[in-house]
């Protein structure tokens, strides 16, 4: 596991994701939301494993609540992001956006049993700009405050890379970045946010599971057949030549793009963490592979991705 410091804190190349521990989430979830004793034991592996960063949000159901239930046992504390959202329409007075959000970093920092947060994130960009200056006059204060030690914000789109680089206070931020998914990289914004020294967190490595669901089953359906079942088959005969498995294809992939700090990781049980934490140090992939991989994927439909994710959840089993 490599590592960045940041603030005194190290921050390891992998952030487990625990949107999983507060709700059911990802195409190829099959398991559902662990309960509490599976969570810990998750976390508590993550930890064993040299993982020292976890990623949260007030939206991921009960997650803080529980992260915050194992963090309140530990000495050390790792390096902890959360996000939050305005939820308040535009034109909203200067003090109901302050208040929104004093109140959703106060419900954050009890939920976790912290006392200030390493890293807040804006879960929605437009944020950015829908309330004017006052989001960043709060952050600011926020910081000043002891509360928050950065901010940062949580990006869809190469568009709100460019708005969020426009505001010096952002340091951080989290960007969606995969095999089937690589606007980022191919508009530039990698290199940007390196330039900047933005530390960037890379969510979606695994395209919330799309890239386990079985060959078989994509067949039947007709959208997953179009649009995804090529590229699946492009991925697995990769992955076959090169040896490995599917999710150490997806991870070496984008764990050696430059400028990414840390792929944010979820996982289902603890085998998958210790697995995923085992990919973070497996070899490169092979130049020659690598430029294959990017050639055949820069001709994904990443829209048509993004429609077929946002149907009901599909059960199937995870593979790699």
């Amino acid at each position: 596991m490599k590592y960045t410091m940041v603030n005194g804190k190290r921050i390891s190349d992998m952030t487990l994701g625990t949107v999983q521990l507060g709700m059911n989430y990802g195409i190829a979830n099959c398991t559902g939301q662990p309960d509490v004793k599976k969570s810990c034991d998750m976390l508590q592996f993550a930890l064993d494993s040299g993982i020292t960063a976890l990623d949260t949000a007030r939206a991921y159901g009960t997650a803080e609540e529980v992260l915050g239930g194992f963090l309140k046992e530990k000495r050390e504390i790792p390096f902890v992001v959360s996000k939050f959202m305005t939820n308040l329409p535009a034109g909203s007075r200067e003090y109901e956006v302050e208040r929104a959000i004093i109140t959703s970093v106060e419900t954050s920092l009890s939920n976790l049993h912290l006392g200030k947060l390493d890293c807040l994130l804006l879960h929605r960009a437009e944020d950015m700009t829908k309330h004017g200056k006052a989001v960043e006059k709060v952050l600011s204060k926020l910081m000043a405050q002891g509360m928050v030690c950065m901010v940062g914000v949580s990006v869809y789109s190469p568009g709100e890379i460019e708005t969020m680089l426009e505001h010096d206070i952002y340091q951080a931020t989290q960007i969606p970045l995969s095999l089937f998914d690589g606007r980022m990289l191919y508009a530039g914004c990698m290199e940007r946010l390196r330039q900047k020294g933005i530390l960037t967190f890379v969510r979606s490595v695994f395209s919330q599971g799309l890239l386990f669901l079985d060959e078989d089953r994509l067949a039947q359906d007709e959208a997953m057949r179009q649009y995804v079942l090529p590229h699946v088959k492009t991925l697995h005969r990769l992955c076959d030549e090169a040896g490995i498995s599917v999710a150490e294809f997806a991870i070496s992939y984008i764990r050696d793009i430059p400028g990414v700090t840390s792929l944010v990781l979820g996982a289902e049980t603890a085998e998958q963490v210790i697995q995923n934490a085992a990919y973070m140090n497996a070899p490169a992939l092979s130049p020659q592979i690598r430029e294959r991989a990017i050639k055949a994927f820069s001709r994904v439909d990443n829209e048509k991705i993004m429609e077929i994710l946002s149907r009901p959840r599909v059960s199937d089993k995870r593979k790699g």
